[in-house]
């Protein structure tokens, strides 16, 4: 069905914690009349980032959790994005998250070789966020850098913590990365300087659709499931101990997680050997805590 106004369409890519969900909810605040709709995907079964958006109804947001989204573009991707504007015509812009360790390539291009997509969608581009502080550890190096280098707009997250001379350095190999993106300095993923109807900066060319598949196939999931609440000291003992231990083979993980005696659910997000939690809703009865762990887990002893 072809439609009077196409719907904008802007991938927001990065790798793993560089602070995607973070930036996208500061982008639902800073455009609260906006009506948005969003497809997540998640690498693993369990949807735990669409539990940390907070501005776009349930019903608008989209979960594609049968692994990364550049490895499984199928036709079910494009049957979404076509299901997306047949049920919801009044939608105004369309936001798609990508895993941390998703190429950006065969996400973007059925915008452009679709026919019925591009009467539906209008390209708007594609914002990168990079962690500049840990840019130099980062894993899998190549998957950040292919991200980075199809990017419209790069958000250079956690750059206050930086020194002017580390600023301009990073600048200055990010400039020679990709010369044709803006390039904006930030924290905490805010996305008070991000224009959202001014990210597309490049021409696409043969190189933003070339696609890689066999990138990350070494890179695993786990999921951790606990049905009924945990006793919080003792899990923070093992969790922190865990984390520091694997900290060069557990990428990210991500969780929702319920205690003993506590009133209310709690965020999980951790990168590396780093993780803090932070207090989400109020709970009548505690539901099952998760957790999902993406790296090289092979060789990490979970028990």
């Amino acid at each position: 069905m072809k439609r009077d106004t196409k719907i904008p369409v802007t991938v927001i890519t990065g790798f793993l914690g560089a602070g995607k969900t973070t930036f996208i909810n500061q982008l639902l605040q800073k455009y609260p009349e906006r009506k948005f709709a969003l497809v997540e995907n998640e690498f693993g079964d369990v949807a735990i980032d669409t539990k940390l958006i907070k501005g776009v109804d349930a019903s608008q947001m989209f979960e594609l959790k049968q692994g990364c989204i550049c490895c499984t573009i199928t036709d079910e991707y494009e049957l979404v994005l076509q299901e997306l504007a047949d049920r919801f015509p009044d939608v105004e812009h369309l936001l798609i998250e990508t895993t941390g360790v998703a190429d950006p390539a065969p996400v973007i291009q059925p915008f452009f070789s679709d026919e019925r997509l591009k009467e539906i969608y209008a390209f708007n581009g594609t914002i990168c966020l990079v962690d500049a502080l840990h840019f130099d550890e980062i894993p899998e190096k190549e998957i950040s850098l292919k991200q980075l280098a199809v990017a419209d707009l790069i958000l250079i997250n956690k750059s206050n913590e930086l020194t002017k001379g580390q600023h301009e350095a990073f600048l200055k190999e990010i400039g020679k990365l990709n010369p044709f993106a803006r390039m904006i300095p930030t924290a905490y993923g805010n996305a008070n300087d991000v224009e959202l109807d001014k990210v597309m900066q490049k021409i696409r060319t043969a190189f933003d659709f070339v696609h890689f598949p066999s990138v990350h196939q070494h890179i695993e999931t786990k999921l951790m499931e606990f049905g009924t609440p945990i006793p919080k000291e003792e899990f923070l003992r093992w969790f922190s101990y865990l984390m520091d231990v694997n900290k060069r083979l557990i990428y990210r993980t991500k969780g929702v997680l319920y205690f003993e005696d506590e009133p209310f659910e709690y965020i999980l997000q951790g990168v590396g050997g780093n993780f803090e939690l932070t207090e989400g809703d109020l709970v009548i009865e505690p539901g099952e805590s998760k957790i999902v762990f993406i790296g090289k887990l092979s060789d990490v002893q979970f028990n």
